[in-house]
This record gives structure tokens, sequence and C-alpha cells, in this order.
């Protein structure tokens, strides 16, 4: 452990909200309107207060395990060869989801921003932006994200508020007509825009000042939340239930069909899109980084950039796989999900039982 990195918890509050809010949120409200019609949002505020959990959960394993990071504690806590187990089933989870977000920027940029450049160069571009961050140790990551975070909210609120205007909130309405019953299978969808939060594993013992990290956190989160839960209710104040089912990307034309003020600039999908490639960039680069520090500590290395260069042609390769984005969702998406679901909630909370059952057989 690195005891020259220092993180703040406004810091660490701008990684959760920037590594989180990617590209799930332009299919977000295709993906629950297919679920739940009209009544997505309630999916959008359960998955949001379940995460909650978790997040105590993680900043409590730390809590316990002082002077530690997740490496060391993990390690301890199940044995080596257990733990490196779980470290690889960590690995594969941020190599398929870095796979899925360079993946659907490349078919977002290329069908609202440059189509006629060919997907592969714009996926090849992105990773080599991407391996330029993940280099760096989180601290540096943390501070880009500081940068970004304000972006997204902002551009959030400003979204909202000129959608404001024209908005037919009776689209939203009524409530509670769909089967409730597929409230589980739409959370079970959701996990992936909610995913990348277990970024704090690496983040967390660099941490300032520990006792207000569960505050920044929950915070964090709520703000996700929040974003999410408003492009989905003004997306429906624009559109039909069947006309966001039929889009790909619902949010980007929700910024379509807005113009500023003055007509001095129509259709904010080209502004949209460019922020909204910083914004993914800042997802990509604390799971590039995250998926580079594992093979370090596998291979016990002492610092893991040349793993980050290795990784690039495979995240490439898994990239282009799916023949388009689908298959995309059909294949790749699926099993981050189950990955995903081992990583930051099974092993977590395995470790936490274990270290609890090793301290009481200690005392």
């Amino acid at each position: 452990m690195n005891k020259d990195i220092k993180i703040s918890n406004i810091q660490v509050r701008s990684l959760i909200v920037s590594t989180v809010i990617g590209v799930g949120v332009l299919t977000l409200p295709n993906t629950l309107t297919n679920i739940l019609g009209k009544d997505g949002w309630m999916v959008i505020i359960i998955s949001g207060i379940l995460m909650i959990p978790l997040i105590i959960l993680i900043t409590q394993i730390f809590k316990e395990n002082p002077n530690k990071d997740y490496f060391e504690i993990g390690k301890e806590t199940l044995g080596g060869s257990i733990f490196t187990i779980c470290l690889l089933i960590l690995l594969a989870h941020f190599i398929v989801l870095l796979g899925i977000i360079t993946r659907s920027l490349g078919e977002s940029v290329k069908a609202f921003l440059l189509p006629t450049t060919p997907i592969e160069i714009i996926i090849i571009l992105f990773i080599i932006a991407s391996s330029y961050i993940s280099v760096h140790d989180i601290d540096i990551i943390a501070r880009a994200s500081f940068f970004i975070y304000p972006i997204i909210v902002e551009f959030t609120l400003l979204i909202v508020l000129l959608s404001i205007p024209k908005a037919d909130f009776t689209n939203v309405l009524p409530l509670f007509q769909s089967d409730l019953s597929n409230i589980p299978k739409g959370i079970e969808e959701t996990f992936f825009v909610f995913s990348g939060f277990e970024v704090i594993l690496f983040a967390l013992p660099y941490v300032e000042e520990r006792d207000k990290v569960v505050k920044s956190s929950i915070i964090a989160m709520g703000i996700v939340t929040l974003i999410y839960l408003s492009i989905f209710i003004m997306t429906l104040t624009k559109f039909s239930v069947q006309q966001i089912q039929r889009q790909m990307f619902p949010s980007i034309m929700l910024a379509k069909l807005i113009d500023l003020p003055g007509y001095f600039l129509q259709n904010l999908d080209g502004v949209f899109m460019a922020i909204w490639v910083l914004v993914i960039y800042s997802t990509m680069g604390p799971a590039y980084f995250a998926a580079g520090k594992i093979l370090s500590k596998i291979f016990n290395t002492k610092g893991h950039k040349h793993f980050i260069w290795a990784l690039a042609p495979i995240i490439y390769w898994i990239a282009l796989k799916p023949d388009n984005i689908a298959a995309l969702d059909n294949t790749l998406s699926k099993v981050t999900k189950v990955l995903g679901f081992i990583s930051v909630i099974v092993v977590p909370l395995l470790i936490y039982i274990v270290g609890i059952a090793k301290r009481r057989m200690a005392e």
C-alpha cells in the first residue's frame, strides 16, 4: 500500500459519479420501458437504494482493516489461492466492461457524430486516449474525475431545464400500470448502469477523512440515481413508450429535440455526444486502471503501466467480437452482470463474513 497517495472525500464522490455515469445512461430509458413501460422509474430508485448496503459493506471492510489495501485484506482473509481466483473474476469483469464501454461509445459516436469513420478507428483512438490516464495511480484518476464531475451534473441539469418548457408530463401517467413482477428483472438489467462504483475498492484505503467516506459515497450514489431518474422521466415527457422502445439511444434523441433560447444553437445532440465522450472517458479510466492494477498484483510487479498497454488489444478484440449492438447486449452484457455480481456482492460479503469469523476465533 502506497501511503503517499491521498484522496479527499469530494474526490471519492467525483470518482463514483464519473465512473458510474457512462454509456448506460444512453440506453437506460429503452431498457426500462421494454421491461416496465412507464413505471421504469421505480427500478431506478430501488436499484439506487440497493447500492447503499453494498457501499456500507465495502467501507466497513476497510474500517475493520485499517492501513491495508483491498489486495492485502483479501489475501489475509481468504488466503492467497482463493483470493487470486476472486481477483481473476474481478479482472474478467473489468475487461468485459471495458469492451462494452468502447463498443457502445463507438456505435453512438458513429451514429451521431462520425458516420463515415470506421468504428475500428474510433475504438482504437479511444483505447489509446484512455490508456494515457490509466497508467497513473488512483489519486491522479480521482483528480481527473473531480474536474469532470461538475460537467456531468451541470449538463444533466441543463438538459432537464431546457426540456421542461415543451415537456408533456401527462405521458408519465398513469402510474403503477405495468406488471410489477418484472421489477426483479428490471433491477437485474439496471445492475450494469450502476456498475463502476466498485472502483472504490481501490480508492478507499487512501481517503484522508475515513469517517466521512460513507456519507460521501452515499451522496454520490444519490446523485447518480437522480441523474438517471431525471433523464428517464424527461425522455418519457417527450416520447411515447413505443417510440422509446424503438430507439436504441433515447437520451440522445431527447437532446436532439432541444433548442437553446434564441435559436443560436439548434439540436444539442452533437454537443451532448461531445460531452458524453468526455464522461465515458472518465468511466473508462478507472476501470482500465483497476484491470491493470489487478494484473500487477497477481504477477507481483512494482507497477501496472505495462499491463495497461498489454490489455489494449484484448479490449479491442472483445469490443468488436459482437456483430452489432443487439448482440453486444445479448452476450457481453449478460457476462459482465454475472461477473459483476460475484465480484461486487459475493466476494466483499465473503471477505466480511470470514473476517468476522477469524476475529472471533482469535479472541
